[in-house]
């Protein structure tokens, strides 16, 4: 029976240390373009969740607005806390109609339309005699 030779010494492979005994670090894997993609878009993905929750805000309602232009008017006004009115005043075709929101449905309906010479006149302003803020001479 003949002993065994010795394997021949490899240069290239780090000695021993007591630290890794004898472990040889892993070798690294080449990157290439599909995994980078991946990698961009999970980061990109995660940043825009975290400003999403952190900027995340209460749906803005439009109580007590109002606005104008031309020969229409609106106004806004909260009946209860699900729902809210939208008036709509065409002066030119002298009518106003309301349109309901219902904001946990998130829909729009017509409420009623008014025709605006049914609705009461106002009255004239009382002439006042005597100006309390006026001076005499």
């Amino acid at each position: 029976m003949t002993p065994p030779t010795p394997a021949p010494l490899d240069r290239s492979a780090p000695s021993p240390r007591p630290g890794n005994a004898g472990l040889t670090p892993p070798t690294p894997v080449p990157l290439d373009g599909k995994t980078f993609a991946i990698g961009v878009l999970a980061v990109t993905a995660t940043i825009l969740f975290v400003a999403f929750i952190l900027l995340a805000q209460t749906p803005a309602q439009a109580i007590g607005m109002n606005d104008h232009a031309g020969d229409y008017k609106m106004l806004t006004q909260q009946v209860s806390s699900t729902k809210e009115l939208l008036v709509v005043v065409d002066a030119a075709a002298r009518k106003a109609v309301i349109y309901d929101f219902d904001l946990m449905n998130k829909k729009l309906d017509i409420a009623s339309t008014i025709p605006l010479d049914q609705l009461p006149k106002p009255s004239a302003p009382e002439e006042r005699t005597d100006h309390p803020r006026r001076r005499t001479p």
